[in-house]
């Protein structure tokens, strides 16, 4: 009667340490990850803005008043722009425990909500800076909509460098 043979190949321990390896990558690689997403956050968010468009689309008249009232906000009219804006946004390191490891990204400026939005919202951004802006809350969506992909993508690099075939 025939028979067929099955066995592993490599050996299971091989294949078990390959494993191992390859887990305890996972944390690095994921990491490595969210601070490439976080600094192509912080880059979309660093372009200037475009030049302002005539006339000004004020938020008020409120708005208006106190900006020519306080000499345009204490920096001269026109207001030249001092890039501090686009400066001021960081990449932090979260530090905690491991399940809170990532990275904070921001502008710690009080106005720049005005100018680029919040994170999770565009009513913050005045209407000065619609349209010639990035939005903070864009930059965030397109950014996170990528992220599965690369770490998938980084998974599998490391998985065949431990000799594992993928698709």
């Amino acid at each position: 009667m025939p028979f067929i043979s099955f066995k592993v190949i490599p050996p299971a321990s091989l294949v078990a340490k390959r494993f191992e390896r390859l887990r305890k990558k996972i944390p690095l690689i994921s990491r490595q990850r969210l601070y490439g997403a976080a600094v192509a956050v912080r880059k979309i968010m660093k372009e200037p803005g475009k030049p302002v468009a005539y006339p000004i689309k004020w938020d008020s008249d409120k708005q208006r008043k106190a900006f020519f009232a306080s000499d345009g906000f204490g920096r001269g009219i026109p207001t030249k722009r001092t890039g501090e804006y686009e400066k001021g946004w960081k990449v932090i390191p979260v530090v905690g425990s491991p399940a809170d490891v990532g990275y904070d990204v921001g502008n710690p400026l009080a106005h720049s909500k005005y100018i680029g939005g919040t994170a999770r919202s565009t009513r913050r951004q005045s209407r000065i800076h619609q349209g010639r802006w990035n939005l903070f809350k864009d930059a965030i969506d397109k950014t996170v909509k990528r992220l599965p992909k690369t770490v998938v993508r980084s998974l599998k690099i490391i998985a065949r460098q431990e000799g594992f075939r993928t698709k």
